[in-house]
């Protein structure tokens, strides 16, 4: 036996002797170079491509290996003459002694330098390795029987090593063009079951987005293959994303690990930090916790999750951190979040006070399976702002596509004005002092196509809202509110009043594009609103009103009415505003003002009191038309007022014409009566018809006159022609004047005429004076004078027309009406009184008794 192992053993060693003989003489007097022809030829009848292979030298022993330099594969037809592939450098080797004795298939470092690689795909969806990827195994030859016990035990890799790798790629389809440049891989000994260290850098590059990216990887790998458990430990990434005005520096490390036979995952010592800077400043991130997932019982856990968040962003600084323990099933689903905490710290000039700090806090639970999202406790607090929010939420159906949510919302100690300043909105009221607390508390219920507001309390400053509100229908815009208000003074809350600049009168053509201005009454036949407003104290514009009433039934398609009812200044308010829509919408409106104190009215609202005395209005007018001047010239209606007791201010009627009177009398005048005109009664009534006002019913009584009026107002001219007819009376009292004796029974007429913008006024003394002058001849010719001069005349009439007069009685009836007008009717002859008739005797007295 001994000697037969001899044997064996001199066999095997002169074998091994005459191969490494023949490897050596391989090695001699082989030239690899001598084959690069053969190559290239197989190469193109293979791929029809052009392979360029540079210089190649071969090792053999203790590594069979290869190094192969300038390695070059041309492009394919269509896209360009630029090559596909190159290759500066490759470098591969393999140790025999390990494959032989062992059956285990040890290779060498595998370096690769300076590949670049120009991929492409052209407009029509052609990609530039489609005819390489066409070759590969014949599919329809059967798979050869893989051999009993010649396999490989194991396979050990020295490292990778790729440098200086760039790779690009066009896609004319999509206009996309991608670029990784500087790309280098680098490993350490890979052997089934120990941990390689493995690094990685490249560049990448989006030109339509001007977008690069500069990537830095650096971990160790470990594995089990036989139990599918995989590991990254001491992962260290490295991000810089750059767009032309941000960008963004990430770093990520950790330990990460997944058992895929286990189905779980883990993400241990989690670290990321990223620092962002944009045109407005810059943002710093930190996160770090723990994350698993345990797919097979198909659940996740983030334990003492936690975030900080650091932003400059001009003149704004701010700090926040978020913590939180996430808890997911996802064999429901559900997914908890307990404990979860959110701060807030901002420091800014343009904060108020400098800074602001916020909290939020709560607990929230999410089951996927019924769909359904909880959040309870939730608070957030501003201190800085002095605000509060506490929130309640329900959600259902989020597993469908009408998700519902309900709840609480209740508003603390908000001040408006601060938060309006923290957002830069600017902000004019009158009075400085309001917005600053508000406080609201409501319940809400709404999904994707509707919403409501119930038990809703708002107080805002003094004031005190409730009610409720619904949008039924979203797409319709279906809305209905019931709102009431305590008591608001909206001057407050309106930007101070400037005084008023006389704007020049319109011109011709300004006027003309002001009539063709349309009407919105598309946009108000978009309302579908039904609701009540009522407000127990209003004061806007300086009027004060009292349990005022606002109702508004507008739905869409129908008739739109507005409703409007006030107690104000001792008497009340009534209106209703009905719009037809249509092809020519139509427009009826009604108001009536009951008892009103004009005085106080006039004071409040244009602060100057330039009548008193208790009036009523009522005005029924309707038009249609989409132009303003349309509205105008079909405005159809009747208006009419009433004043008691009061005084037109401005102008003392009786003043005037006593200074009229003592300057045709050559009198001085002197009188310092109040400058106002009294009046017991001022009446009016007129009618509208197509745009046209006429007045025939004007009526103004006082002590000293007596006015009656008639004319029109054209509203679509803007012209005016209108006579007032005041008439004197025998006394001036409650005029602070004297009487007028001298002008008493005589009618002054006034006319008014012009335009809106420029009305005249003119005194018709002329008539004034003819009507004295008659008047004052009429005294003269009464009486016996009149009689004789009539006489006279009656004389020279029948001489000189004869018969004429009796041949025509019409003629001399009107020539007689003319004298009775003139002289009066001619006195008739006194008779003779009758005789006394004879007294009758007293009786006698009675008898004394």
């Amino acid at each position: 036996m001994g000697k037969l192992v001899k044997i064996v053993l001199g066999i095997v060693g002169a074998v091994l002797l005459l191969l490494v003989l023949a490897v050596g003489a391989f090695a001699l007097f082989f030239d690899p170079n001598d084959f690069r022809s053969q190559i290239t030829a197989a190469a193109k009848k293979a791929t029809g491509r052009e392979l360029t292979v540079g210089e190649i030298k071969l090792g053999i022993y203790p590594v069979l290996g290869a190094h192969v330099k300038g390695v070059s594969l041309s492009n394919a037809p269509g896209f360009g003459d630029q090559p596909m592939l190159q290759v500066a450098e490759a470098d591969v080797g393999l140790r025999l002694l390990p494959l032989v004795l062992r059956r285990e298939l040890v290779v060498g470092k595998v370096a690769l330098d300076g590949l670049k690689a120009n991929l492409a795909k052209d407009a029509e969806g052609k990609s530039n390795w489609d005819d390489l990827a066409k070759g590969g195994a014949d599919e329809d030859k059967p798979d050869e029987p893989a051999s009993k016990g010649g396999g490989l035990k194991s396979i050990d890799i020295g490292g990778i090593a790729i440098s200086n790798a760039d790779v690009s790629y066009r896609d004319q389809q999509s206009g996309q063009a991608y670029q990784v440049a500087g790309l280098n891989l680098e490993t350490g000994s890979i052997s089934p079951g120990d941990p390689f260290d493995l690094q990685l850098a490249f560049v990448t590059t989006l030109e339509a987005q001007k977008a690069t990216a500069d990537v830095k990887l650096s971990t160790r790998v470990e594995y089990d293959l036989e139990a599918q458990a995989y590991s990254a430990k001491k992962l260290v990434l490295k991000l810089l994303a750059t767009l032309p005005t941000q960008s963004a520096d990430i770093a990520l490390s950790g330990d990460l690990s997944a058992d895929l036979k286990k189905q779980i995952a883990q993400a241990d010592k989690l670290d990321l930090k990223v620092k962002a800077k944009t045109a407005d400043g810059t943002a710093d991130i930190a996160l770090d916790g723990s994350v698993s997932a345990d797919l097979a019982k198909k659940t996740a856990l983030a334990e003492k999750l936690a975030v900080k968040l650091k932003a400059a962003l001009k003149d704004l600084k701010a700090d926040a951190d978020l913590s939180v323990r996430v808890s997911a099933d996802y064999g429901t689903p559900l997914v908890r979040a307990e404990g979860l905490k959110l701060s807030l710290n901002a420091i800014g000039d343009k904060l108020p006070g400098g800074k602001q700090t916020a909290t939020f806090t709560g607990d929230a639970i999410y089951d996927g399976a019924k769909g359904t999202l909880k959040l309870a406790t939730g608070e957030l607090k501003a201190a800085d702002l002095g605000l509060e929010v506490a929130l309640g939420l329900d959600g259902s159906g989020l597993n469908t596509d009408t998700p519902r949510f309900m709840g609480p919302l209740s508003i603390k100690n908000l001040n408006p004005r601060d938060l309006m300043k923290l957002l830069d909105i600017k902000l004019e009221t009158h009075d400085p002092e309001t917005l600053k607390a508000l406080a609201l508390r409501l319940k809400f219920d709404a999904s994707t196509n509707s919403a409501r507001i119930t038990d809703l309390n708002l107080k805002l400053d003094q004031s005190t809202f409730t009610g409720n509100a619904t949008i039924s229908d979203f797409k319709t815009k279906a809305a209905e509110f019931a709102l009431k208000l305590d008591a608001i003074d909206a001057d407050r809350y309106l930007p101070t009043p400037t005084v008023p600049v006389k704007e020049a009168p319109l011109t011709p053509e300004e006027k003309a594009a002001v009539n063709a201005t349309e009407v919105p009454s598309d946009v108000l036949d978009t309302l579908n609103v039904v609701g009540s407003v009522d407000i127990g104290k209003l004061k806007l514009k300086n009027v004060a009103m009292n349990a005022v009433q606002l109702r508004v039934n507008a739905l869409k398609g129908q008739e739109k009415t507005i409703g409007l009812g006030a107690q104000l200044y001792g008497g009340s308010i009534a209106s209703t505003t009905r719009i037809t829509p249509g092809a020519t919408p139509r427009y009826v409106e009604s108001l009536k003002l009951s008892s009103i104190a004009a005085g106080p009215l006039l004071k409040d609202f244009t602060g100057k009191e330039s009548m008193t005395g208790d009036g009523n209005f009522a005005m029924d007018v309707s038009t249609a038309g989409k132009t303003v001047g349309a509205l105008k010239q079909a405005l159809n209606g009747d208006l009419s007022f009433s004043f008691l007791n009061g005084a037109v201010k401005g102008f003392n009627l009786g003043q005037i014409l006593r200074k009229g009177d003592a300057l045709l009398k050559g009198q001085q005048f002197n009188d310092s009566a109040p400058v106002q005109t009294d009046f017991t009664e001022l009446s009016a009534a007129a009618k509208i018809t197509n745009g046209v006002l006429q007045s025939d019913a004007l009526n103004a009584k006082s002590p000293l006159f007596r006015v009656d009026g008639a004319g029109k107002v054209n509203l679509v001219t803007e012209t005016i022609d209108y006579t007032a007819k005041p008439t004197i009376v025998n006394t001036a009292s409650g005029q602070g004047g004297k009487d007028l004796p001298d002008l008493a029974g005589i009618v002054i007429p006034i006319k008014v005429s012009g335009t809106f913008d420029k009305p005249k006024y003119s005194l018709d003394l002329k008539a004034a004076l003819t009507q004295k002058a008659t008047q004052g001849l009429r005294d003269q010719l009464v009486g016996d004078k009149g009689d004789k001069l009539r006489d006279k005349i009656d004389t020279q009439l029948e001489k000189k027309l004869g018969g004429e007069l009796d041949n025509n009685p019409a003629l001399k009836g009107k020539l007689q009406d003319g004298l009775n007008s003139l002289f009066g009717k001619k006195k008739k002859p006194a008779e003779a009184a009758p005789a006394p008739a004879p007294a009758e005797a007293a009786p006698a007295p009675a008898p004394a008794p």
